[in-house]
């Protein structure tokens, strides 16, 4: 029988006069180095207007001893099998009650809560608003919309906060680049897109997403939501963005 833990202040009656700005959803598995400065970072912001909600794989390498550590920070936290990454995130929307949501998992660091710009964006009926993040301390990545995301991922999780009433949902078929598919759909469908180059969190490691094995998982996404010849723009591009990204690196030396 698998075992299923649960705590955070929700399930001790906290309950919220209104709904907060933010849901930051936090997915771990078997993560106990970073889940501190990761929850570290998160708290360093919360207020009345922020929810902090963490799902974890059902880890058994003290991530749930750390978890109830930060009990009293936590809004709702949860430990049990899922069925991969996106499953986890499409539980962590299905339990959260922010207007926004904002996915910060195991390597990334909050850096601010952009508040004015966020309220902004609900006035202005925005369905997602895109920030800049930093990578890895050496660089800050920028979002971008429009056709460019046909091909390439350019609304980091980090730094995206979706309307939840609109969110579409994660694909569980996918491994890793099950966001990607998510910001090609919102494409598709029309959603309105407000962009910022305020950096309001950092990303401490490239992950999973960021390996070799993963681009023929980023093809897949972009040949089933856009067709084969943006696949050939795939390819090109990374082979522009590498290069550009090493002369920058080496122009900072």
């Amino acid at each position: 029988m698998t075992t299923r833990l649960e705590g955070g202040r929700r399930l001790r009656g906290a309950a919220r006069a209104k709904p907060p700005l933010v849901s930051i959803i936090s997915v771990v598995f078997r993560a106990g180095q970073e889940l501190p400065p990761l929850l570290e970072s998160v708290i360093a912001q919360l207020a009345e207007d922020i929810e902090l909600i963490v799902i974890d794989g059902g880890s058994d390498d003290g991530s749930v001893d750390i978890l109830r550590r930060f009990d009293d920070s936590i809004d709702y936290w949860v430990s049990g099998p899922d069925r991969g990454i996106y499953d986890a995130m499409n539980k962590g929307i299905a339990v959260a009650s922010g207007k926004f949501i904002l996915h910060l998992n195991a390597g990334d660091r909050l850096l601010c809560i952009p508040r004015q710009e966020l309220e902004q964006a609900l006035a202005d009926n925005n369905d997602v608003a895109c920030f800049a993040v930093k990578i890895e301390g050496c660089r800050v990545f920028r979002p971008r919309t429009g056709f460019v995301l046909r091909f390439t991922n350019f609304w980091h999780h980090q730094g995206t906060f979706y309307r939840r009433e609109n969110h579409m949902g994660y694909s569980t078929q996918f491994r890793i680049y099950g966001d990607f598919d998510l910001n090609q759909r919102m494409l598709k469908a029309g959603k309105s897109v407000r962009l910022s180059n305020t950096v309001v969190a950092e990303v401490i490691s490239a992950g999973v997403s960021g390996s070799t094995s993963a681009y023929h998982e980023q093809n897949r996404v972009v040949k089933q939501n856009f067709g084969t010849p943006y696949v050939w723009l795939a390819h090109v591009w990374r082979y522009v963005w590498f290069i550009v990204t090493t002369v920058d690196r080496w122009a900072k030396r």
